[in-house]
């Protein structure tokens, strides 16, 4: 039985299959999932607040190699707790050596991201709507290589 990182058994499967430039949403519950098959949609939130963004993003952090990730320009502004969070989070990670590059991006333009991105030809492989009950506490994780 696995017992340390990502416990969710469609989540870690989602993880095990992304490759370099994949994309990982971690959402609020407020998120839309996409209206098509082309994205995996896990929700696990279990309750409010339950888990927070900042909470599933570290324990995917503990198995996903990335190297991008993107925010929405909103979420600094409205949710500046959140933000902070996502920096401190990605401040202890690097990319072989680098530190992980960050897209800001307005809130329309990363909602349009999610919701479409596939549809597009981009590689959102998969989104995970969460308890959080911020506003703008969303974070698209890139898949890196180690190597």
């Amino acid at each position: 039985m696995k017992t340390r990182g990502v416990l969710h058994n469609e989540l870690a499967k989602v993880i095990t299959t992304m490759g370099h430039g994949d994309m990982l949403v971690i959402t609020d519950r407020g998120f839309p999932f996409p209206r098509h098959d082309m994205t995996t949609c896990i929700d696990v939130s279990v309750g409010r607040d339950l888990p927070k963004v900042v909470d599933v993003v570290k324990v995917v952090l503990e198995e996903l190699e990335i190297e991008k990730v993107m925010i929405a320009e909103e979420t600094k502004q409205i949710s500046p707790h959140i933000h902070d969070a996502f920096q401190e989070i990605l401040s202890r990670i690097n990319n072989k050596g680098n530190p992980i590059e960050q897209e800001i991006i307005p809130h329309p333009e990363f909602k349009h991201l999610v919701l479409n991105g596939a549809l597009e030809g981009k590689e959102v492989k998969a989104m995970v709507k969460t308890g959080e009950f911020t506003p703008y506490a969303n974070i698209i994780l890139i898949s890196g290589v180690d190597f």
